[in-house]
């Protein structure tokens, strides 16, 4: 048959199809013989496109799509369709996401064919490996077709099982191509001490057991990604465990590291270079968290830093943690142009980010991220230390400003940053001399730069709205144009104050305020 498609043949066969006339079935198959995709597509390219087409979906996604959102529609497009997938077997890598499915599908693939194995959701039933799917796994170790590892299932017994199928029984340590592995609560300790993963790109261990933290150094050479979390100090490794790891894989552009820091009395003078490093996560206790994070050599460029350490005290941040900030922040280059600033001090936590993420638009913020989690502080305290931090942060920098700190310490900082251009307060107490500064500074603007100003949930005084006409005419002397938005939705406020604010801001955004009726303040 031609290039050209028999336009008059495939009218025919529709209407034959539609008058229900003949086998439909074998009219289906002529028709779809005679499409375009059928007629010049070769088999083998076909079943390549169908590859390429599942594979993205597939591919390295930790958790992976439900299988009704898997592209296997393809098979039943029509007849050939399916037998040219039936017959690739790369199509069928991916042998689904429970054992049910694993028995089904796996002999579909070609036994020289890499394979992803992966495993997810709850297994109630716990069903056992069947001979023949054993026997599969144990012959895929064998011969190294296993291309990534992902038992992500809640139930211990079924990883525990598989991990025992793909483990050698003899005492020689293999060379795999594993080239992903995500792995947990399931005890890992023979799998690593049996294989060497010199193509392993990213590693993911959830809760583990494993007998020495030292294995997972050892037997890989080419970590991008690594990502250790665990919940029990028994299979926590310490901070020179894990900077063994590091130093094995100098390639590393992500580290998430969630409570995975033990301390130890080794020496702190040892720096790991990681110079393609892009993300650094770290979460655990002070003192062996920072100690970690001084002792890694990464670009001042990164994409993103985030700490969030407990027990640190006032002194730990004046002393060691504020000036490595300041250090950093300083030498990033993205922070040149201007920095964001956000500050939260809640009950139980506090939080200061320097963020690419902040509404000022067009300045590109480095992404550095601090979480001091501590409970029960008084609020004196934690104005206190998050005011000790942000004096380590460059002030001079600093474009927009947003947080929930008193007005006190809010005084004690403004000075250090001229160049706010927009502030977003969130709680700020609303008495006499709002955000006017105090001695030398008395009666000069708190923000030269200052653009746009937004307060969120104020508290009022007895005076109401009024104490921030004085700030709003300052900071609008000298015809300097602000814009001002106010978020208390259903709060009153009276006309003359609102009248008072339109002539001095540029703009006046204010959500749902109450005009008319009660005045709690008796001005109206």
């Amino acid at each position: 048959m031609g290039d050209e498609i028999n336009i008059d043949s495939i009218r025919d066969l529709e209407r034959r199809i539609e008058e229900g006339s003949g086998d439909v079935i074998k009219l289906k198959r002529a028709r779809n013989s005679l499409l375009n995709i059928s007629v010049r597509v070769p088999p083998e390219i076909l079943g390549s496109i169908f590859v390429w087409g599942i594979i993205p979906v597939l591919g390295w996604d930790l958790w992976p799509a439900e299988p009704w959102e898997r592209p296997y529609d393809i098979l039943l497009i029509c007849h050939h369709w399916f037998e040219v997938a039936s017959r690739t077997p790369e199509f069928w890598s991916f042998w689904g996401s429970t054992l049910n499915q694993w028995s089904r599908w796996h002999k579909r693939s070609g036994i020289d064919t890499p394979v992803d194995l992966v495993l997810s959701g709850y297994h109630y039933d716990r069903p056992p490996l069947d001979g023949p799917l054993r026997d599969a796994l144990r012959n895929r170790a064998a011969r190294d077709t296993i291309r990534s590892v992902q038992l992500l299932t809640q139930d211990t017994f079924i990883p525990a099982s598989i991990l025992s199928s793909l483990t050698p029984d003899d005492e020689d340590v293999r060379c795999s191509s594993v080239e992903l592995i995500h792995l947990g609560r399931v005890d890992v300790s023979e799998f690593f001490a049996r294989y060497r993963f010199p193509k392993l790109w990213s590693l993911h261990l959830s809760g583990v057991k494993i007998s020495s933290w030292e294995l997972p150094g050892l037997q890989t050479t080419a970590l991008t990604t690594l990502y250790i979390t665990n919940h029990h100090s028994e299979r926590v490794p310490t901070t020179s465990q894990l900077l063994s790891i590091l130093a094995s894989n100098p390639r590393l552009q992500s580290i998430t590291l969630t409570n995975a820091i033990l301390p130890d009395d080794e020496d702190g003078s040892t720096r790991v270079p990681l110079h393609q490093l892009k993300v650094l996560s770290l979460a655990g206790d002070f003192h062996p968290t920072f100690r970690l994070l001084c002792q890694l050599d990464h670009p001042e460029t990164m994409d993103e830093i985030t700490l969030d350490l407990f027990r640190c005290a006032v002194e730990d941040i004046t002393g060691t943690l504020g000036p490595y900030v300041r250090e950093h922040l300083r030498r990033d280059e993205k922070s040149r142009d201007g920095l964001g600033l956000v500050v939260n001090s809640l009950d139980h936590i506090i939080s200061i980010r320097a963020s690419a993420e902040g509404p000022t638009g067009g300045v590109t913020f480095a992404k550095f991220t601090t979480t001091l989690l501590e409970v029960g502080l008084p609020s004196h305290v934690r104005d206190q230390l998050c005011t000790d931090f942000v004096a380590h942060t460059p002030g001079e920098r600093v474009v927009y400003f947003g947080g929930d700190l008193s007005m006190d310490a809010l005084r004690g900082i403004v000075p250090a940053m001229p160049k706010i251009q927009e502030l977003h307060l969130v709680r700020p107490g609303l008495s006499e001399g709002f955000l006017q500064l105090d001695g030398p500074l008395t009666n000069t603007k708190p923000f030269p730069s200052l653009r746009r100003l937004r307060l969120d949930c104020v508290i009022l005084g007895h005076d109401g709205w009024r104490p921030l006409l004085p700030f709003l005419a300052q900071q609008a002397s000298g015809g300097q144009a602000i814009s001002l938005t106010l978020t208390n939705a259903y709060t009153h406020i009276c006309r003359d104050v609102v009248r008072d604010i339109e002539s001095l801001v540029e703009q006046f955004i204010f959500l749902d305020p109450i005009l008319d009726g009660f005045c709690p303040f008796n001005y109206c």
